[in-house]
């Protein structure tokens, strides 16, 4: 039964800052750590403070060039490899030579990242472990254990605490004055209902959209807020058909899939169908460490399920190396230590995003982006193993210094009109069912394996799901339900026009790669 209309909402309350970021994970709060000194800084964040978004989740490590058998240049060839044909180099380039600063900031900063046998204490950059991952050459990412990005997470939330303002909340809609300028941000506030945060300048680091399918690594909160923000702004954004999927999620029930590392694969774990048959040894010549699309696929392709096996590895290097998968398989009921284990494909991180620069700027002035939800280029069509954080580094770094330099060209400006914010028509369960049959569409019409029928029933049910969800945002669960439908409908849309299977995209009705389709970028804006 609907809620009945309330009275007209009181005048928004406002905050100003100098510049608003939005997303508490590694790519915002590294950016806030290297915007210079002095200003007012406001994050808003709409999860709990150290462990929303998927930053503190990522087992795997950060690809860097550090080992002696490795370079920049080696770093680029596999990340442009696994790209499949649609980096842009000089990103790519950037990334690779910029990578091995960023690391010496966070030992400074007092990351605990893993060092080699008997240099434990090294502050050496040469002397860390290194873990090989799916795509690599060679072993290159720097790890804690399989814990990397919670300790990247402390490690940066406790430079930058003292330098920010969290604002609990979500942001539903960018602020923008008449020439189009972003000046900030309409937030739902968790007290206080519809703010308006003012700003100078605005930096997108949102994160990636995982929790819009029925399977994900992601937590639900992961549900592309910054790409459809941008998209409404009139930002461009780019390559949103790429969804990459992580091959070994625990086979378990629920939505969220426990994630087992793909450095689990790197130190010797395999993967077996029901028989006990290594089925990738045919599949690829990397085998277990071919790219992530190859290995989901030839998961998917097992009638009968398939299964990861870790035992060689031992229960004690288990132990050291790998604390977080060992223990959290065990909670599931499963030891990696004594047994195969059943695994299954699920969304993991959003290849495309908002179309942004070297530097971070979007499409929009005063708009800018960094990580999951930035499109720069580095990832083309898949994402070589290892390459997310350190994007997160490399371009929150060049973003904030983008806009330290730019900002004394950017005043305070108008904000617009406020967004119509009304009570909600739907109670908390009927959303609940809206999501719950959103991420089942999602999965069955744009998940690993997808086909020209199963898009257009997918499109047509997000049309179905946009109308009974209505055009005016409510509540933060309405807002962020909105922006997921919206979100799906980009990725639908270009996931259709995508008539190839290329990297991380898999079309059954289209199997192989189109050279019609070499090079090109699918790219959507918004009508004026």
């Amino acid at each position: 039964m609907g809620v009945p209309a309330s009275p007209a909402p009181r005048a928004p309350g406002r905050y100003r800052a100098d510049v608003a970021i939005v997303g508490a994970g590694v790519a915002g709060l590294y950016a806030a750590t290297r915007l210079p000194p002095g200003l007012d800084v406001v994050i808003v964040d709409k999860g709990t403070p150290g462990r929303s978004g998927s930053s503190p989740w990522a087992q795997g490590g950060m690809a860097v060039a550090l080992g002696p058998d490795d370079s920049p240049e080696l770093h680029a060839d596999d990340t442009v490899r696994a790209g499949d044909g649609l980096c842009d180099r000089l990103a790519v380039r950037t990334l690779t030579h910029e990578a091995p600063e960023r690391i010496r900031d966070l030992l400074a900063m007092g990351a605990a990242f893993d060092r080699a046998a008997g240099r434990e204490g090294s502050q050496d950059p040469a002397d860390l472990h290194l873990a090989r991952e799916g795509g690599q050459t060679v072993a290159r990412s720097v790890h804690t254990a399989d814990a990397t990005g919670a300790e990247m997470v402390r490690v940066l939330r406790d430079a930058a605490t003292p330098l920010v303002t969290r604002l609990a909340g979500t942001a539903i809609q960018l602020a923008q004055d008449d020439t189009g300028r972003a000046t900030g941000l309409w937030v739902l506030h968790a007290d206080e209902g519809l703010v308006l945060l003012e700003a100078r300048a605005v930096l997108l680091a949102s994160g990636g959209c995982g929790g819009l399918f029925a399977a994900t690594t992601n937590q639900d909160t992961a549900t592309g807020d910054g790409l459809t923000l941008a998209w409404l702004a009139g930002a461009a954004v780019r390559d949103v058909e790429f969804v990459q999927f992580h091959p070994t999620g625990l086979a378990v029930t629920g939505s969220w899939r426990f994630l087992l590392t793909e450095a689990l694969r790197g130190a010797g774990a395999t993967l077996h169908d029901v028989t006990g048959r290594r089925f990738l040894v045919d599949a690829h010549p990397d085998a277990e460490l071919a790219p992530r699309h190859v290995v989901a696929k030839a998961i998917l392709d097992q009638p009968e399920g398939a299964w990861l096996d870790a035992t060689a590895i031992g229960g004690e290097q288990l132990a050291s190396e790998f604390p977080t998968v060992l223990h959290g398989a065990r909670e599931h009921g499963f030891d990696l230590a004594t047994e195969r284990v059943p695994v299954t494909p699920a969304a993991h991180y959003m290849v495309g995003g908002v179309r942004s620069d070297l530097d971070g700027r979007t499409s929009v002035p005063g708009l800018y982006a960094a990580g999951e939800v930035a499109s720069t280029g580095i990832h083309g069509a898949n994402r070589m193993a290892g390459n997310s954080l350190t994007e997160a580094l490399v371009f929150g770094a060049r973003a904030a210094e983008a806009i330290g330099r730019e900002l004394p060209v950017l005043p305070h400006g108008d904000a617009g009109p406020a967004p119509d914010v009304r009570e909600p028509r739907r109670s908390p369960e009927e959303l609940a069912d809206l999501r719950h049959r959103l991420r089942q569409a999602m999965w069955h019409g744009a998940g690993p394996v997808r086909s020209a029928a199963g898009m257009a029933s997918l499109r047509h049910t997000l049309g179905d799901l946009l109308v009974e969800l209505g055009p005016r945002v409510a509540d933060p669960v309405h807002a962020e339900l909105l922006h997921a439908v919206l979100a799906s409908q980009l990725i639908c849309a270009s996931a259709q026009l995508r008539a190839e299977s290329r990297g991380g995209h898999v079309r059954e009705d289209h199997p192989g790669a189109d050279d019609a389709w070499a090079g090109v970028h699918l790219e959507a804006v918004r009508p004026a």
